[in-house]
């Protein structure tokens, strides 16, 4: 028996199958463009780009972190009370663009509340 082809699926036929557009965006939630929250991290205050209920993007400050990385620091939400701790991972870096994309590890329940209530908000 030889190999399995694959060869007649198209990456629309695919996204049909999966229920969406060959468009759609592959993200699992929804992106929020905000400047009500920061983070800090290596000593360094990172406003947010944009941002959803699993991470987040920023502007690029730390070019010598490799992609992989894993990162603690506070996230900070403009006019709700209190700090979060995070740990987030590096998932990719766009050299051209400047911009990080972290994805948080295991959010504390009280910052996944704080991001629920401010996409209620947004």
């Amino acid at each position: 028996m030889g190999p399995l082809r694959i060869s007649n699926i198209t990456p629309s036929r695919m996204a049909a199958s999966l229920g969406r557009s060959a468009t759609t965006d592959r993200r699992f939630h929804k992106r929020y463009g905000t400047e009500e929250i920061s983070l800090t991290f290596r000593g360094v205050e990172h406003p947010v780009l944009n941002w959803s209920q699993g991470g987040v993007l920023l502007t690029d400050r730390h070019p010598d972190l490799p992609v992989g990385s894993t990162i603690s620091g506070i996230l900070s939400i403009r006019g709700q009370g209190g700090r979060f701790r995070f740990d987030a991972r590096l998932l990719r870096r766009d050299t051209r663009a400047k911009e990080l994309a972290l994805c948080f590890i295991d959010p504390s329940p009280a910052l996944a509340t704080a991001l629920s209530r401010l996409s209620e908000r947004s």
